[in-house]
């Protein structure tokens, strides 16, 4: 059961079941009982790394272990966002759920955090990532670049009142 977060929308909480971890968990996972991940030591975190990339040569033995990865805010502080979610997948169970919260620049300046190497909204962000992960992207001859590795499950914005972020949920194929 998922537990009440600054972090969390009510709508992500039915795929926050089983085994979760959680790539840049702070000093708090999204839900207890998570496999936390994080640059810096707190108690819930189980791997102290300062390398997002690279993680399944890290820790092998976490390979196809969990329902659900979760990551907030931790996206577009990395130079390689292609690289980061096709490795984090590797953690995932078939048909489990990868969980995806970033800042959205129409209600977030992203150019004023000089940590962000990205900046990116709700709409361009779905766009690449359907291209990228999910088989939409077409090569030079108009065939299928390559094989979807997610379903789009939903996707949405969390704006408001000191909100201002999207959030994305796949499914691995």
């Amino acid at each position: 059961m998922a537990v009440e977060s600054h972090k969390i929308l009510e709508k992500i909480n039915k795929y926050l079941n089983g085994s979760v971890i959680e790539i840049g968990c702070g000093d708090a996972t999204i839900i207890d009982g998570a496999f936390g991940i994080d640059g810096r030591s707190f108690p819930c975190v189980n791997y102290l790394t300062s390398n997002l990339y690279d993680l399944p040569k890290q820790i092998p033995d976490k390979i196809n272990s969990f329902d659900c990865c979760f990551s907030s805010h931790v996206l577009e502080h990395l130079p390689d966002a292609y690289k980061a979610i096709d490795e984090w997948s590797m953690f995932l169970k078939q048909n489990g759920y990868l969980i995806l919260y970033l800042p959205d620049g129409e209600h977030y300046d992203n150019y004023e955090n000089r940590e962000h190497f990205h900046d990116t909204t709700h709409k361009q962000f779905v766009f690449w990532f359907k291209r990228a992960f999910c088989g939409e992207a077409l090569n030079f001859k108009g065939e299928q670049y390559q094989q979807p590795k997610f379903n789009l499950i939903e996707s949405g914005l969390d704006i408001g009142d000191n909100r201002y972020s999207f959030y994305l949920v796949a499914q691995k194929i």
